[in-house]
């Protein structure tokens, strides 16, 4: 009885907290936008969880602004590009999600369809990954945030591509089998649980 409790616990309190754990915000301007530049619409949540977590007013301790995350001059060239200079707001959620999502289109462009180049320049620049590339040395990145990066948005976009298709207006999803991205969200639930014990039983100790 103990065992079968155990296992109903394992199972389904992931599937409870699932959405809480990979959130789902502006799948409108995700739509429109992805569309636009033909992206994945999995793939621009999936930078936006992992670059704010849906934050519209993130701030990175770099300076990095807003949902996904870009630096002031960095965003200066996509509001030429996107056709929103002078006069844009980085915090704006759909400045953010437009800017982002052309910006996915350009890199993936420059690395033609190569998704873990085009991850490793959002996050570290095109300068370093075009180091990388050309040393042919992309599943081993030497910076260790960047690695985890690429890594982490790829399995992000198989969740968001499984839990999310017809929020996303996902025409053709990734094939993802409903046994992995179900692994993927439990495994992800119950380490935060774990990591919440932990720190609260840090927390209580050193008060």
């Amino acid at each position: 009885m103990i065992l079968m409790v155990g296992i109903a616990i394992y199972y389904f309190v992931p599937s409870a907290f699932g959405d809480t754990v990979y959130p789902l915000k502006y799948e409108e301007f995700i739509r429109t936008y992805s569309k636009k530049y033909e992206v994945d619409p999995a793939l621009v949540a999936a930078v936006i969880l992992q670059e704010s977590r849906f934050n519209p007013n993130a701030v990175s301790p770099m300076g990095a602004q807003g949902l996904m995350q870009f630096m002031p001059g960095t965003a200066s060239t996509m509001a030429k590009e996107t056709g929103r200079w002078p006069s844009y707001n980085i915090f704006d959620p759909e400045t953010s999600v437009d800017f982002g999502a052309a910006h996915l289109r350009d890199l993936l462009l420059k690395y033609n369809g190569n998704l873990d180049a085009a991850l490793a320049g959002y996050n570290a620049g095109t300068g370093n990954a075009d180091k990388w590339v050309k040393s042919g040395i992309l599943d081993k990145i030497p910076f260790k945030e960047t690695n985890n990066y690429v890594k982490k948005v790829k399995n992000y976009q198989r969740v968001y591509a499984s839990m999310y298709p017809v929020e996303l207006g996902i025409e053709n999803p990734i094939k993802v089998e409903k046994s992995d991205s179900t692994a993927e969200v439990r495994g992800f639930v119950w380490s935060q649980i774990f990591s919440n014990l932990v720190n609260g039983i840090l927390n209580k100790e050193t008060n």
